[in-house]
């Protein structure tokens, strides 16, 4: 497949372009500085200068691929539902109907499970995320065939390998259920969620595992969020 990665030369855009590259993808770096290409893809992949404050730009680096993945932006950034929202529409004019594109949100962005209600609803999950909530807002109104991963905290992998066995969910949280969660004040939720998240915290190599092993259109994860936890008994911290 022919694959543009906005954001290549971030912490989950370049393990993304990694995997991709050894499974056999085209690769097509989005960049806005294009002298920042990590050294590793030099040689290997095409590059787009990108300017992220233009939408014709963007949608001309995404044109004529197969899928698109953004890992640009971070959710403390001020602009950042901003620079989301001109990358949807700029994917889904690109792309068009069915195009497949991935991008990240977080844990907070995934149903409680046996509720109708979002992760970030509940009290005490920090305001910042309903910024994920607002780009996944603009998302739904795409013609895209898209996936939102949304994973706990990431850090890095010490010997560079995705972890085996990882439990995937679709729109709820990936770790199992607490008993009469449905049930319980919306503050034990809360708590639950908080439990949780040792689980749920994962290596970038894990979410690059999980959007290649998932590029290809009308898959399982076909216009859904992706929840993503370690196996049963596995936990990690973040620092």
């Amino acid at each position: 497949m022919k694959v543009c990665i906005l954001g290549a030369n971030g912490n989950v855009g370049r393990r993304v372009a990694a995997r991709a590259l050894a499974e056999g993808h085209q690769v097509t770096a989005g960049l806005r500085d294009a002298s920042r290409l990590p050294a590793e893809f030099v040689g290997r992949v095409l590059v787009a200068p990108v300017d992220f404050d233009s939408d014709e730009s963007l949608a001309q680096a995404m044109q004529g691929h197969d899928a698109v993945v953004n890992a640009a932006g971070y959710v403390t950034a001020p602009d950042f539902v901003a620079l989301v929202t001109r990358v949807v529409k700029a994917a889904d004019r690109a792309l068009g109907e069915g195009g497949r594109f991935w991008m990240l949100a977080g844990a907070a962005l995934l149903d409680v499970p046996g509720t109708a209600k979002m992760t970030v609803d509940l009290p005490k999950v920090p305001e910042i995320y309903r910024k994920h909530q607002q780009n996944f807002a603009v998302l739904k109104q795409s013609r895209m065939d898209w996936s939102v991963l949304c994973p706990g905290p990431m850090i890095d992998a010490a010997d560079g390998r995705a972890t085996e066995g990882l439990v995937l969910s679709a729109d709820i949280w990936p770790v199992p259920r607490p008993a009469l969660l449905g049930v319980l004040p919306w503050i034990a939720s809360s708590l639950a969620f908080s439990r949780s998240v040792p689980r749920m915290t994962i290596y970038y190599e894990d979410a690059a595992k999980v959007i290649v092993d998932h590029l290809a259109p009308q898959g399982r994860f076909c216009r859904h969020r992706v929840g993503i936890a370690l196996p049963g008994g596995m936990t990690r911290s973040k620092g």
